[in-house]
């Protein structure tokens, strides 16, 4: 953990760097030619005849790719958890091959050409691949390094130019469709996840998981992303005052004036009246997993809106007051100028979408799909909302909802066919796809007379997986996210509610000991005793209990939570960089030898030592006596000394006063900073706390920035 991590910029240095390969052998060359130079890796089409055909308007990457090849609709599945690409036949509802990949696959696209990209989350590469037949699995064209964590896939409406958000490496990369080759990329917030270009090709927007954000990307010459701007999903929410009355009663209309009728479901989803005044609360946003582009150009995120209480006393993150997570849809307008998050009148409770992971928009009807995350459903939407601009109104997403379809445990991917006017989920955890209506009036499939579900049995195509994930580890991903019951927080929240991916919301949440940001899980679980800002439990079980008696949730068996744990401490965090086999290497897209491109991968190589060199400083500024860091995160996992410390970080609003030492893994991805989230960087965080958490008055500027360099490399 001592060394400082590749960077994208050494990435793109490889990129232009020609792999070795063994040239076939050629006969002698008549002199006095030289022998022939080894042929380089190339990522472009190969195989005659017709090629996939994408059904996407919006060219935007999913779990779940749709194409058209000679009359048949083919799905391209990308299965995290087999790490391989599934071809399945939607109109014979027929499974027809496994393609096993170099990594674990986040999401596919197919080319305007018919080839196929998947993004390997866990390697940071791209793999091209080609159909070679319907019922074949795909070959394999090329490998091409991005920055860590590649996730979310686009292509601007020309098809020349392929997006690329990388979360763990918070990037956007362009490149060529035609050969692979990288065009540009920009550092953006943490955690991006899902992109998607606007209609004219002149933008794109891409997600935050975390962070209540939506980036404005300005694409320039060849799709190259040069400038962003950041949009805020952040909301209001009109809240009724707590009263003294029962609230299961509605209350009266009064004589004297009007009411206004607020839905609100505290216990059981019944609404029920409410007098004003009503109270504004603001809510930040979360869980941006997801973007569908409309016809008309507006973007569309699903997203969570959470109260995490004041910053005074406790409240949201053990409140029995209100539903801390509800559910909402921002709306960004086809310039991108702003998102439009109106204030929030009505909720779901219970059955609100807490954990949205994927959406795609059938444009004929304007019916926006949302796959929700541990409540195994599907949730079609009026996708003819109001956009940003004209003026605003009291609304929330349940006043748009048209259906709702239930499908396999664990839907992650959405893709819309158009044409038929139908959709095709992928259900990760059950490693099933679920093929439903994408209609405002989805017959032949009719509505129940129960409310908005759908009625009657969908088809439902399960894949051949040849691995998947151990029972044990398979049930702690389904508790982790389940979603929508009571036994883990009263309000329905999921573990993945604060711990998306078993990473942190960014957020601080109140509590009764004071303000509290929420701790990444992700290889933190192992060697971090006592847990807890306050150090207070030994041991991870302990540690548990108490968070559940804090969220108020009804409990896990013992087995259940051995199971959770389980799942957690398989968390992998992704390769900076991918470790290649022989064949890998050969199969690694380089650059064309121009001089444009030499001299970008000299300049991309140079930059990458400036880093290491400047992160090798900063690991001797840590471990200097002067500095004082290395006295309290120890080792060379720089873990945690198992004490609690009093460094004068406590407000008036604190119940404790020494707070435990934290595992600086990773903590480059982690911002905010401080049991309190005060500091917004680490570059903040190191000038703030001189004195108090070692020293750094005496440091340089540049020593500072040596020192941030190396805590980011960790």
């Amino acid at each position: 953990m001592r060394a400082a991590a590749p960077t994208a910029l050494a990435l793109l240095a490889l990129a232009c760097t020609p792999s070795p390969r063994d040239p076939a052998p050629a006969p002698p060359p008549s002199p006095p030619a030289a022998a022939e130079a080894p042929p380089r890796p190339t990522c472009a089409r190969r195989a005659a005849g017709p090629a996939p055909a994408p059904l996407d308007a919006t060219h935007a990457g999913s779990g779940v790719a749709l194409a058209n090849l000679g009359g048949r609709t083919l799905a391209f599945v990308a299965d995290e958890d087999d790490a391989a690409l599934h071809t399945v036949d939607i109109d014979a509802r027929a499974a027809l091959a496994r393609t096993p990949l170099a990594g674990r696959p986040a999401q596919v696209i197919v080319l305007g050409d018919g080839r196929v990209v998947a993004s390997l989350r866990d390697r940071a590469l791209l793999e091209v691949l080609e159909p070679v037949g319907p019922a074949a699995p795909l070959q394999r064209r090329c490998l091409v390094p991005v920055a860590s964590e590649p996730v979310g896939l686009a292509m601007t409406p020309d098809r020349a130019t392929l997006l690329v958000a990388s979360r763990w490496g918070h990037a956007l990369t362009s490149l060529a469709t035609a050969d692979l080759r990288r065009t540009g990329e920009l550092p953006l917030a943490r955690d991006p996840s899902a992109v998607v270009a606007s209609s004219d090709g002149r933008r794109a927007f891409v997600s935050h998981a975390v962070g209540g954000r939506i980036s404005v990307v300005t694409l320039g010459e060849g799709g190259a992303p040069t400038g962003a701007r950041e949009l805020s999903t952040d909301g209001v929410e009109r809240r009724a005052p707590r009263s003294t009355s029962k609230l299961a009663k509605p209350f009266p209309r009064s004589s004297s004036g009007p009411s206004r009728k607020v839905p609100f479901d505290f216990e059981d989803g019944t609404p029920f009246q409410m007098r004003r005044p009503t109270v504004s609360v603001d809510r930040r946003g979360s869980q941006g997993f997801a973007l569908a582009r409309a016809a008309s150009g507006a973007v569309f995120a699903p997203i969570a809106l959470v109260d995490p209480g004041p910053a005074t006393g406790a409240g949201g993150y053990g409140s029995a007051l209100v539903h801390t997570v509800i559910e909402h849809i921002a709306v960004v307008d086809a310039m991108g100028e702003r998102a439009d998050v109106p204030p929030v009148s009505a909720h779901l409770g219970l059955r609100g979408c807490r954990l949205p992971r994927a959406a795609a928009i059938e444009p004929g009807d304007d019916v926006l799909l949302v796959a929700c995350l541990g409540h195994d459903e599907v949730i079609a939407y009026d996708a003819r909302a109001q956009i940003p601009g004209k003026p605003q109104r009291t609304g929330s997403a349940r006043e748009r909802e048209i259906f709702r379809a239930r499908v396999g445990a664990g839907p992650t991917a959405i893709a819309v066919d158009g044409a038929r006017r139908r959709a095709v989920v992928f259900s990760r955890f059950d490693g099933a796809l679920t093929i439903l209506p994408a209609a405002r009036d989805p017959e032949p499939t009719a509505i129940g007379a129960s409310g908005k579900e759908l009625a009657g049995e969908l088809p439902v195509i399960p894949l051949p997986r040849a691995s998947r994930l151990d029972e044990q580890r398979a049930e702690g991903q389904r508790l982790f996210h389940a979603a929508g019951g009571r036994r883990v927080a009263f309000d329905g929240r999921a573990c993945a509610s604060c711990h998306p991916d078993g990473r942190d919301d960014a957020l601080t949440w109140s509590t009764p000991e004071g303000p509290r940001q929420t701790p990444m899980l992700m290889g933190r679980l192992q060697g971090t005793a006592p847990y807890g800002w306050e150090g207070g439990k030994k041991d991870l079980e302990s540690h548990f209990a108490r968070t559940m008696s804090r969220l108020a949730g009804t409990g896990l068996s013992a087995k259940e939570r051995d199971a959770l744990f389980a799942y957690l401490r398989g968390m992998d965090p992704p390769a900076e960089a991918a470790v290649l086999t022989a064949e890998e290497r050969a199969a690694l897209v380089a650059a064309p030898a121009g001089a444009g491109e030499a001299a970008t991968a000299e300049t991309a190589a140079a930059a990458a030592g400036a880093r290491a060199a400047l992160a090798a400083r900063g690991d001797e500024i840590f471990h200097a006596r002067e500095a004082g860091c290395s006295s309290c995160h120890v080792g060379d996992e720089l873990t945690t000394d198992g004490a609690r410390h009093d460094v004068r970080s406590a407000t008036r609003f604190e119940t404790e006063r020494s707070f435990e030492t934290p595992s600086l893994r990773f903590v480059g991805r982690s911002a905010p900073y401080y049991h309190d989230g005060r500091y917004p960087t680490l570059l903040a965080l190191v000038e703030g706390v001189d004195g108090s958490m070692g020293h750094t008055a005496h440091l340089s500027a540049g020593d500072r920035r040596a020192l941030v360099a190396y805590l980011e490399s960790l």
